[in-house]
């Protein structure tokens, strides 16, 4: 995607296609921060440039996460042969100001170095690459997708911007977004860390928090929603085992196999002949 520029007096934000480089280095500077919104199969390292003054620091992201980063962070790309997704820049001053004007100071902070799921601004990012694919850039749109930005990151995000963990356990309409996660990527590679991001805490502190609201570890709620949904589908229709495993999230069907005969006492092929109802 070109890279979009705006008079100096409204220009707050700016984008760029995951895989373009960035020609403008003011946007490399402490002033301004990245959302990185990777697509389809590309996978973005953001990595600490080594420095004394800065401890070292690594964060993944690939879909369906976003992830916010110092813009001096160096991003290197997994699949850099044809990747897709965005990198949008954002003006770390105006962004904290708009914020505190709307909000109050005590919202008024923005975090660097998070990953979260965040449909909302993938939303966003996919109108603003949309809108600006073929043409030149409206200064005033670019100051209203700014503001979007700065409004929604220090909403969700400013409150708990010192401390990722500052709530000491799992609500239970956290619980609900876990979740509505888990059915809606069931079939993905979903991680501890992964269902952590969504509710913006550290991997070890959801562990503990989620096991105390449930009674149950995360993986095991993970593994029984796997197979519960497994269930379904080898008794109510005639999908192939094969299947049935990729779509509850196994990478094989022997994985699949093992598996379910832990949990349920049977074989998946056992079950669906026990009680298959067409």
């Amino acid at each position: 995607m070109e890279q979009l520029h705006g008079p100096p007096q409204l220009q707050r934000l700016s984008c760029h296609g995951i895989g373009a480089s960035c020609a403008d280095c003011a946007l490399n500077s402490a002033q301004w921060i990245l959302c990185i919104i990777p697509a389809d199969r590309t996978t973005a390292h953001a990595i600490t440039v080594r420095s004394s003054a800065r401890p070292y620091q690594h964060l993944s992201v690939s879909a369906p996460f976003i992830a916010v980063v110092p813009a001096w962070a160096r991003v290197k790309l997994v699949n850099d042969d044809d990747p897709c997704g965005l990198v949008v820049a954002l003006h770390w001053a105006r962004l904290r100001e708009t914020a505190r004007n709307a909000l109050g100071t005590t919202a008024c902070e923005i975090p660097c170095w998070f990953k979260a799921w965040d449909p909302f601004l993938r939303d966003a990012g996919d109108t603003l690459s949309a809108l600006h694919a073929n043409s030149s850039p409206d200064p005033r749109c670019l100051a209203a997708f700014a503001d979007v930005f700065a409004l929604h990151l220090a909403h969700r995000y400013g409150l708990t911007a010192d401390t990722p963990d500052a709530a000491t356990s799992l609500t239970h309409s956290k619980l609900s977004v876990v979740e509505h996660f888990i059915h809606e990527h069931i079939a993905d590679n979903i991680q501890i860390a992964d269902l952590a991001a969504v509710v913006h805490m550290s991997q070890s502190h959801f562990a503990r928090a989620f096991k105390t609201a449930t009674g149950h570890p995360p993986h095991f709620f993970l593994t029984t929603e796997r197979l519960r949904l497994a269930q379904s589908m080898l008794s109510e229709g005639s999908l192939s085992l094969i299947d049935i495993a990729a779509r509850v999230g196994f990478q094989t069907q022997q994985h699949f196999t093992a598996v379910f005969h832990r949990y349920a006492g049977c074989t998946p092929r056992a079950f669906r002949i026990a009680h298959y109802r067409p």
